[in-house]
């Protein structure tokens, strides 16, 4: 069962999740930080309104403008430098038996590498949840399909979710929308929206795919509750699980 431990004077919305280390089998956990991404449309959205004098249109021509010189010097197989906030570089995974398989097995990846500014932008950041893992289902991310904008989404149109052990199980699993207080507690179960099944038309253990009920106040925010008991095709948990996802807004 998830096991969630709030901190207290928590300045930001980063959660991390631990996980048993299966490999060392000592009872000792790896923590994973979860996602919380800022789309290059909602990086160039922020520029724009907050620097009023800027034609949005030109800031975007000028962002592709950059994004395709460095894609080119990655293409001449130059490690770049991306904005002072680090270096993007190419790297090779390899396993070879012999210097001549080199070549052949050999595949070439983009790694980065950041700078101490960058670093150092992480040290206002403290720790707002800690979930325990243990097969609990894990959101990552809450996504509308036809924007790609995260926590934004619109009524009645497409939405999915990302993340670990998501599918659904049987008829007691579910989507729910919880609506949020101003301090973000979920509001009384009985209030929650559950998504019909029938509108859930993606269901696997990385990514659930539905459509944002139409009943939903778009006056409010609210978080998405994933319950479920699923193990296999013919086994479930006697017992629930469920996760919680980030604030999630809510558009006509």
């Amino acid at each position: 069962m998830e096991n969630i431990s709030t901190l207290e004077n928590s300045s930001s919305l980063v959660s991390i999740t631990l996980k048993e280390n299966k490999l060392k089998k000592d009872g000792t956990y790896y923590a994973t930080v979860t996602r919380n991404k800022a789309s290059f449309r909602n990086i160039l959205s922020e520029i724009a309104e907050e620097n009023k004098g800027i034609d949005p249109f030109i800031l975007q021509y000028c962002a592709i403008l950059l994004q395709k010189k460095i894609l080119k010097f990655l293409e001449q197989g130059k490690a770049v430098n991306i904005l002072d906030l680090g270096t993007m570089y190419i790297a090779m995974e390899v396993s070879a038996k012999s210097k001549t398989e080199v070549p052949q097995n050999g595949k070439f990846k983009v790694r980065f590498s950041p700078t101490k500014l960058t670093s150092s932008s992480l040290q206002k950041l403290s720790i707002d949840k800690i979930v325990y893992n243990d097969k609990s289902p894990e959101i990552d991310s809450v996504t509308d399909i036809s924007t790609e904008e995260e926590n934004v989404l619109s009524l009645g149109a497409p939405a999915k979710i990302t993340g670990a052990n998501l599918k659904l199980g049987s008829e007691e699993s579910g989507i729910y929308f919880a609506a949020i207080s101003s301090d973000e507690k979920l509001e009384d179960s009985s209030t929650w929206t559950r998504i019909d099944d029938s509108k859930v038309f993606r269901n696997k253990p990385a990514e659930l795919n539905f459509f944002v009920p139409q009943t939903l106040d778009s006056s409010k925010e609210y978080k998405v509750v994933i319950k479920t008991n699923y193990i296999s095709a013919s086994v479930t948990r006697k017992e629930i699980l469920e996760s919680v996802s980030s604030a999630v807004k809510i558009k006509e």
